[in-house]
């Protein structure tokens, strides 16, 4: 179990950033670069909060 740990903040981020992706659609708010640039951020807070946790 300890070896896939690691993957946990990988797959929240990447939820997250589906879920931005899917509000997104409709909405047309964000171009795609802005997209990417957004999940960075929320892969980056992520980590972060992982770090502080463990």
């Amino acid at each position: 179990m300890s070896g896939l740990v690691h993957l946990v903040p990988l797959a929240i981020a990447a939820c997250a950033g589906y879920l931005l992706h899917r509000v997104n659609r409709p909405r047309g708010w964000l171009r795609i670069g802005e997209l990417i640039f957004w999940d960075v951020v929320l892969l980056i807070i992520v980590f972060l909060v992982w770090l502080i946790w463990f």
